[in-house]
């Protein structure tokens, strides 16, 4: 199964092309094949599930083996030596809540049931995007677009409350904060 970890990381990179291309292709076999929209839904996300953990699994593999083989060629000691840290420049609050608030704010909403809630909520959002009807399809991405709005709302509420105490925001905000976690990157 896949995690959450790795997919944070990978879904920037082109390891994603190789998750997405056959999940296409999936899919599009499937309305070849004539499902229905819930049926499609439902094979489409056993698919993601199954096909994610396989490429992550793969792709472990490769990049483990990748350091390796850099690891005894020495290639790895020179680069690290040459790295130069990038400056961090002061940012704006988030308009969209960030990932790890989207965790805290179902956790706080939600107290011991925020994985099912979690769960539920993404499967309910999945079939919506597979249902038939631009009206259904353009409701289902409005909500969540302002849902994250009023989410990130609150994230920059509490964001502002620490910066106005002088605390550390804690984990759920640590996103919106400089590396060194000591204040939020704002430029007001």
């Amino acid at each position: 199964m896949p995690t959450e970890q790795f997919w944070n990381l990978a879904g920037f990179t082109p390891i994603t092309l190789a998750f997405w291309i056959p999940g296409f292709i999936f899919h599009d076999w499937l309305v070849f094949l004539g499902w229905s929209w819930w049926q499609r839904g439902l094979a489409v996300m056993a698919f993601a599930a199954l096909w994610a953990g396989l490429v992550e699994r793969w792709s472990r593999h490769y990049l483990a083996r990748r350091r390796k083989r850099a690891l005894t060629e020495g290639e790895l000691e020179d680069a690290q030596e040459a790295l130069v840290p990038s400056p961090v420049e002061p940012q704006k609050l988030p308009v969209f809540a960030t990932h790890e608030f989207w965790d805290y704010a179902f956790a706080r909403l939600f107290g011991r049931a925020r994985g099912v809630a979690l769960k539920l909520f993404e499967f309910l959002f999945f079939m919506a995007f597979f249902y038939p009807s631009a009206l259904v399809l353009g409701g289902a991405f409005s909500l969540l677009v302002v849902i994250s709005l009023g989410l990130g709302a609150w994230q920059r509420r509490l964001l502002r409350r620490a910066l106005e105490v002088g605390g550390q925001p804690g984990p759920a905000l640590a996103d919106a904060c400089e590396p060194g976690g000591s204040r939020p990157r704002t430029t007001a």
